[in-house]
């Protein structure tokens, strides 16, 4: 079995072992770059991944630390958001803008939020987002090769994807990083 169909074989397995919606992990090989690659650009529904990211935010958003659940009968469900905004093209940083590398779980406030619209995140956030990401990978969760597929095989190349991302989100227009309108202590 060669090596890319093994890394599809296991995004496969990981979107079954998290049911998640099968648009999260639609993927091509790109031969020049010798990487896995998302493929189209729809707006789709990314709620399903709600489990998978929760088991790291520990019930809090992403952004505020206010409590949010995955339980859709409460009133604080919390909502799937692009870190990078999606109206930033099918790639940011030469990763899918859909990828779960940029997914992470809001409370509707900040998701919501008038001042944030398509504006790029602070700097705290990406850092956040990094080391979100590093942490599972690290731990050996269903979703490391999707991540590794998706932002580099090494911490210093998915770092510097991260960092490619926030250039590209702040180039594509003058406006200020985002950030939360508040923010409680962080539990993580």
């Amino acid at each position: 079995m060669t090596e890319e169909t093994k890394s599809r074989w296991q995004l496969v397995e990981a979107a079954w072992d998290l049911n998640l919606p099968r648009q999260l992990l639609t993927v091509s090989y790109d031969p020049d770059l010798q990487s896995l690659r998302t493929v189209g650009r729809r707006r789709t529904a990314v709620t399903g991944i709600r489990g998978a990211l929760n088991g790291y935010q520990k019930g809090v958003c992403f952004y505020c630390y206010s409590p949010i659940s995955t339980d859709n009968s409460t009133g604080s469900q919390a909502q799937v958001d692009h870190v990078f905004a999606w109206s930033l093209g099918a790639e940011v940083g030469n990763a899918p803008v859909d990828g779960v590398w940029n997914l992470v779980l809001a409370c509707n406030r900040c998701n919501g939020w008038h001042e944030k619209s398509d504006r790029p995140p602070d700097k705290r956030y990406v850092k956040r987002l990094h080391r979100r990401n590093e942490y599972l990978i690290a731990s050996q969760h269903p979703l490391r090769p999707t991540l590794i597929a998706q932002t580099g095989a090494m911490a210093n190349a998915r770092a510097q994807t991260l960092e490619r991302a926030r250039i590209d989100a702040t180039a594509r227009g003058v406006r200020t990083p985002w950030l939360a309108p508040e923010e409680l202590p962080p539990p993580f």
